[in-house]
């Protein structure tokens, strides 16, 4: 076929001191996003911001990436450009020592296919100049819903207990949770009578760790809550770190998108396990990491069974 033109590409570039490569992209590239989108951006970005101070900009797209003309890698780099690259507070050490253990870690080989089955608790420390306060939470393992919180000035086991309880109130609605492992670390608030009292009235089974590593779920809330939203907050006293907590932990159950659930939020995945009949979620295979194994491979195994 003979070209339209009475000249190649090639030859118009030699004459125009072009090359090649810079033609076709020049032809690839948009038009400037105009300063209407840029302001709509940005306002969106503040505003989820506002909501989580640490959210990323994968998941800011994923609140309200529809709604924007560009594509997903395109809009991400905007967000960068727009100075949203997340800045990742001051990250504290973790508080599981290695020692004896009044219960046996149950949860060494365990398949999880439902809420109430397993439950992670852990405390975590909130430091704000020369003060210590403590925060505690319980989470779901399967919808990795924070099903019990609280934050105290003192470490003592009541303070876990009314957790405990809280949880407990929560998750129950009438129905027994007997076969529900709480598994934990060797804290000794843990092992107080209170706390087993409690669990043995409720039929809850106790597990613990005897590392870190073998309590994620309960890891991932403390770094999820206490360095996603606290650190960033920066409460001054015990009653607006109470406040900030119960904030931070309805925003994660109702609005954090987890990529295990489907990206849906915790609160919607256990309402739609509740409500819609052809949908049964996944399959959890809890699986121990050996020590002596690298730390990059995988503890947890996931699993969709239906979506």
């Amino acid at each position: 076929m003979r070209h339209p033109y009475p000249f190649t590409v090639e030859s118009a570039c030699e004459i125009l001191g072009f090359t090649r490569q810079a033609y076709y992209k020049k032809r690839k590239e948009k038009p400037e996003l105009d300063n209407q989108l840029i302001a709509f951006v940005t306002d969106k970005l503040v505003t989820s911001r506002k909501r989580c101070p640490t959210l990323g900009c994968r998941s800011m797209y994923g609140d309200f990436g529809d709604q924007l003309p560009i594509g997903r890698d395109k809009s991400i780099e905007l967000f960068m450009d727009l100075g949203f690259r997340v800045k990742y507070p001051k990250r504290y050490g973790k508080a599981t020592q290695s020692g004896t253990r009044a219960f046996s870690n149950l949860l060494e080989h365990k398949d999880v296919n439902g809420v109430n089955q397993v439950w992670q608790a852990d405390m975590d420390h909130y430091l704000y100049g020369d003060s210590k306060l403590y925060t505690i939470y319980i989470t779901d393992v399967y919808s990795q819903e924070i099903v019990g919180f609280g934050a105290y000035d003192s470490n003592i086991a009541e303070n876990y207990a009314e957790v405990l309880e809280q949880a407990i109130s929560k998750s129950k609605r009438g129905k027994s949770l007997k076969g529900l492992i709480h598994h934990s670390d060797g804290g000794k608030q843990y092992e107080s009578d209170i706390y087993r009292s409690l669990c043995a009235k409720n039929k809850i089974q106790q597990s613990m760790c005897m590392y870190s590593y073998e309590n994620p779920y309960a890891e991932k809330t403390n770094d999820l809550v206490n360095n996603g939203y606290l650190n960033s907050w920066k409460p001054r006293t015990l009653n607006e770190l109470k406040a900030c907590q119960s904030k931070a932990v309805r925003d994660h159950n109702t609005n954090r998108r987890k990529v295990a659930l489907g990206n849906i939020s915790p609160i919607q995945f256990r309402t739609m396990l509740q409500k819609e009949k052809h949908f049964t979620g996944y399959t959890l295979e809890l699986k121990p990491r050996i020590p002596e194994q690298p730390k990059k491979k995988n503890t947890f195994k996931t699993e969709i069974q239906t979506r």
